[in-house]
């Protein structure tokens, strides 16, 4: 991932939810905590009612590899984690770009001139 550090911490995930606002949709939530940090950290879960571990990991490496492709484009924010939600492994992945970047220029986080797509990223 671009310039993003990850959160890795349990608390510092509870510091983001906790204090920080929400922007979501069927597919998933933007937890965003502005900070005064040069470099932004980027969390990624799950619910647990999602399903077993299994689909829980699947949801995380398709959220995580859904923000690579914007990566490049988010303006630093603050602390960002994204939770994915049971949907999201169903989903096919041109409406899933689409839920991204929505939520992303709803919570300002995105350029607003990118398209939020790079050449030979988006799968058909």
């Amino acid at each position: 991932m671009a310039q993003f550090h990850r959160l890795k911490r349990h608390s510092d995930f509870g510091r983001v939810f906790r204090m920080g606002r929400t922007v979501g949709d069927r597919n998933m939530v933007l937890f965003i905590l502005t900070s005064e940090s040069k470099t932004p950290k980027i969390g990624f879960a799950t619910q647990r009612s999602a399903g077993s571990a299994v689909k829980r990991n699947r949801i995380r490496r398709r959220i995580r590899a859904l923000f690579s492709v914007f990566a490049e484009e988010i303006t630093p924010c603050g602390d960002l984690i994204l939770l994915g939600k049971k949907p999201v492994l169903t989903a096919d992945w041109n409406s899933l770009v689409r839920s991204m970047r929505k939520l992303l220029l709803k919570a300002g986080c995105l350029k607003k001139e990118s398209c939020g797509r790079q050449k030979g990223r988006e799968k058909e």
